[in-house]
């Protein structure tokens, strides 16, 4: 397998004016096949620093990949390191600077002394086109390192990666995907999957992670070579630990397994919010297809509304409180009630700053159930 490093270059970066995606995106691209990432940094628009760690790369990796610093002005500098690391000439290629030249006239934009410079290449190179801007990138072989050089702007990077910079790899470094296993899990804690699959994983040479997002983790486990013909075994080991915690493979998220059952079983679903302000539906309604599963909801965020359209009493209030299992259970029935759903959800909570007490600390939130008559309520303590 070959290793690879990725180098992503400009002040704007280091500022935290603009966000790296294009890191993201290029070890998204790459992950499961032949070549490994094994590490991307972030340097200024510094001609001596660049140089620094393309010296470096090019001992520790096969491939570097650079992004940045190919456009027209004095800081954009790799052409020029990336030449001076293999002790190069710089050409400029007439061809792409006729191209240039006649884009900028048609745009009627002048045509400056220093545009050539997008047009310059280190001697020897292979020019990536760039079907989205003005600056090709290139691909350079030398003393048993491959660098590939592409412009900073994503949506350039991201077209010439895939037209350019993929076909070459999949015919220099035979790019199959080697295969990987993804596992979607919600329910439970980082630290808990990880003590369940560590042992069956470890019986396996693969490496894995676990990435926790917005109330699901993801598992993914990727062969450490070529050989993944045991994919199988792992796979069947990990949904039968995990099974009562697994998202269903095309389920992205809990919102759509909910959906998804709902669905299955032709049921509707209603919602009554006070802490959450219709945040829980639009999670709902941000999904495709949700309006032939949910109804609707009420989005009572004051005690009065609670009142009015929901139907908790003022004695519920004055004597459990707004943040009580007695006015989420009225909540939720009270909107099944006004919707006909067969399914309801309610939620009310102290979201903070302020408002917690000893008894009822900020983060208390309790969630009222409706499901076909079937009533209930619980109460969950958020941290955060």
């Amino acid at each position: 397998m070959a290793e690879a490093i990725i180098i992503t270059t400009g002040d704007e970066l280091l500022y935290g004016t603009t966000v790296d995606t294009n890191s993201a995106f290029i070890c998204s691209r790459l992950f499961g096949t032949a070549i490994t990432v094994k590490k991307h940094i972030t340097v200024p628009d510094s001609i001596d620093l660049i140089i620094s760690e393309l010296t470096e790369a090019s001992a520790n990796a096969d491939i570097i990949i650079t992004t940045g610093g190919l456009g027209p002005t004095d800081d954009d500098n790799t052409v020029e390191a990336v030449s001076r690391l293999f002790g190069l000439g710089i050409v400029i290629d007439n061809t792409h600077l006729e191209k240039m030249k006649s884009f900028l006239d048609s745009m009627k934009m002048p045509v400056t002394v220093s545009d050539s410079k997008m047009a310059s290449y280190p001697e020897s190179s292979f020019i990536l086109n760039n079907s989205r801007g003005l600056a090709p990138g290139f691909i350079i072989e030398k003393n048993g390192t491959t660098v590939i050089s592409m412009p900073g702007v994503p949506s350039e990077m991201e077209e010439m990666f895939t037209s350019g910079v993929m076909p070459y790899l999949e015919k220099k470094f035979r790019l199959d995907k080697t295969g990987q296993l993804l596992f979607k899990v919600t329910g439970i804690r980082e630290s808990e999957i990880n003590s369940i699959i560590r042992p069956i994983l470890l019986l396996y040479n693969v490496r894995w992670g676990i990435t926790p997002k917005s109330g699901i983790c993801d598992i993914i486990v990727v062969p450490e070579s070529n050989d993944f013909s045991f994919a199988g075994q792992i796979s069947d080991s990990i949904k039968k630990a995990l099974n009562p915690y697994l998202i269903p493979d095309g389920i992205n998220s809990p919102e759509e397994e909910l959906l998804e059952l709902l669905r299955q079983k032709q049921l509707k679903l209603a919602a009554a919010e006070s802490c959450t302000g219709g945040l829980f539906s639009k999670r709902l309604t941000d999904i495709p297809g949700s309006s032939d599963v949910f109804l609707g909801s009420v989005t009572a965020y004051s005690n009065d509304l609670k009142i009015k359209l929901l139907k908790v009493s003022p004695g519920v209030i004055a004597e459990y409180g707004a943040v009580s299992e007695e006015t989420a259970r009225i909540m939720a029935d009270a909107i099944c009630t006004i919707t006909g759903a067969d399914v309801s959800v309610s939620i009310t909570g102290i979201a903070g700053p302020g408002g917690g007490t000893p008894q009822k600390p900020t983060g208390t939130v309790c969630f009222g159930f409706n499901i076909c008559g079937e009533k209930f309520a619980v109460t969950r303590l958020f941290a955060g």
